[in-house]
This record gives structure tokens, C-alpha cells and sequence, in this order.
């Protein structure tokens, strides 16, 4: 008999408190999005609606309701596959189709979004120019093999080009909210410690592990995965750290999408809850 566990189960916060997990939606297409202008996918992005099916719809220049999950699906692998840098046939085999029909697939999206396919072009012009590329906040990677008489070194380097502006602008936003939740959560929270540093003591093994001086109230960072935010709140000010955590984010960086924060929260990291705030 086969069966799965969830190591997230483990996690646990301290006595009296719940674990936070606040996550951005399709953050790094709504930074695509800005960093392009295309105003058809900002549209789609701001409208509030299931966003790869409304982008299969524009794509396909069909209603949402003629959108089948197969059209959906190939419309968010084709725009995850462009912010990857992944070629037509990677993006191919990912799709389970033929090569020549994914780079019909990703040419008619980039026609239909021809902001995209501007933001591609003037990328890779920039960093060839420049020898670097930079992130929404400023920060640089040079790629030197974006003039490598090697094609496919050069191929190579120019992928890195989008994904380094796309991702590494995911990064900056991420990091700014981390820093802004912890100001926040210090002004709400003055008396609470920064951290609790979560030390253990048990006597002997007949008795149980237990924590030492537990913090009172207020929420504790502890752990950035990609796009997802962790903290451990006071069960008490649960939703008022909720509430800053889902602030912060959303307004980190002002862009010309909305940015979109899904909270969760539980006993433990692997059983949360949807929080509608």
C-alpha cells in the first residue's frame, strides 16, 4: 500500500501562535507585463478575471467560455516558457506536441501580444549594447557571452537576458516587502521581539519538548520560498499581521498591473487555510 507524507507537517510555530503563508499570483507575468507595456495582457491582468484563460481567449480571439482547459493550459506553458527562455522545442516536449508546432504556438502569441515580442527583441539589443542587463530596482548581471562568436553561447546569454530583467525584478519586489512587513510589524508590535529564536529545552526524555518564553504577540519572518512569504503570528494578532503581511506586498513596487496576494494560515505548514481578508 503506497502512501505520501508532507515534511511541511514538522513546521510548527510556538505555543499560542499559527503559521503564515502569503503568496503572490503569477507575479513574475504581471512583472512581464509591465516591463513590456503590452496593454492587452496588462488589460487581462487587471480585469480580475482567471488570467490564463482570459489570455487563451485574447490568444485565440475566442469568449472565455469557448476556452478549454487544454487552450489554458498551452497558454500558461507558452507565457512561462517565453519569461524561461524556453526555445520551441523545450517548450515541444513540455507540451507533448511536435516541435514545429510549438514555435507556430509561441510566434502567433508573441504576434498577439506584440509587446512581448518588443521587450524580447529590445532586451537582448540593450544587454549586447551594454553588456548587461538590470532588474526593476537596479541591480545588474553582466552576461559577456552576448557577443560570443559561439551561436549557441550566445543563444544561451540572450535567454539569461530576459530571464535575469524578469526574475531578478521578482526578487527585488519580494525583498522590498520582506523589509517593509518587518517595519510594519515593529510598529504595530513594539514590545514584541524581533525574534524569538526558538530554543528548545527538554529536561529528559521522559517528559516533552517544549518551548522557552514563547513571544506574547505579534509575527515573526521566517522563510522567503520564490514568490512565497512565511511568519508565525500570535494567534491573537493573527489577522492584523495577516492584514500588513497582504498590504506590504501588494504595494512593494508600484507597477502598471496590481499586484496579487493570496493568504493562508494554520497549525502548522502543511495544513493552512485560505484567509479571505
Amino acid at each position: 500500500m503506497s502512501f505520501s507524507v508532507s515534511m511541511r507537517h514538522a513546521f510548527i510555530p510556538f505555543a499560542g501562535g499559527m503559521i503564515l503563508a502569503a503568496d503572490y499570483s503569477q507575479l513574475e507575468l504581471r512583472i512581464l507585463a509591465h516591463l513590456s507595456g503590452d496593454r492587452r495582457l496588462i488589460h487581462v491582468l487587471n480585469s480580475g478575471s482567471d488570467v490564463f484563460r482570459s489570455i487563451a481567449a485574447e490568444w485565440k480571439m475566442i469568449e472565455p467560455d469557448a476556452v478549454t482547459d487544454e487552450m489554458r493550459q498551452q497558454a500558461k506553458q507558452i507565457c512561462y516558457g517565453i519569461i524561461y527562455g524556453m526555445g520551441a522545442k523545450s517548450l515541444g516536449e513540455q507540451m507533448g506536441i511536435e516541435e514545429e508546432d510549438a514555435a507556430r504556438y509561441i510566434e502567433s502569441f508573441k504576434a498577439r501580444y506584440s509587446g512581448i515580442q518588443r521587450f524580447l527583441r529590445d532586451t537582448v539589443k540593450s544587454c549586447t549594447a551594454r553588456g548587461f542587463v538590470q532588474t526593476l530596482l537596479g541591480r545588474r548581471r553582466y552576461l559577456p557571452a552576448i557577443k560570443d562568436a559561439n551561436p549557441h553561447a550566445r543563444a544561451h546569454a540572450e535567454r539569461q537576458a530576459v530571464n535575469t530583467t524578469v526574475q531578478g525584478s521578482a526578487a527585488d519586489i519580494v525583498k522590498t516587502a520582506t523589509v517593509r512587513i518587518q517595519e510594519r510589524l515593529e510598529e504595530a508590535f513594539p514590545s514584541a521581539p524581533k525574534s524569538h529564536g526558538h530554543r528548545l529545552l527538554q529536561r529528559d526524555a521522559e517528559q516533552p519538548i517544549r518551548r522557552e518564553n514563547p513571544p506574547r504577540g505579534g509575527g515573526f519572518f521566517i522563510l522567503q520560498l520564490h514568490d512565497e512569504l512565511l511568519y508565525e503570528a500570535a494567534e491573537d494578532d493573527v489577522i492584523q499581521v495577516a492584514q500588513i503581511i497582504k498590504r506590504e506586498m501588494e504595494n512593494a513596487v508600484p507597477l502598471s498591473v496590481t499586484l496579487k496576494v493570496k493568504v493562508k494560515f494554520g497549525p502548522s505548514w502543511g495544513d493552512l487555510q485560505d484567509f479571505d481578508l
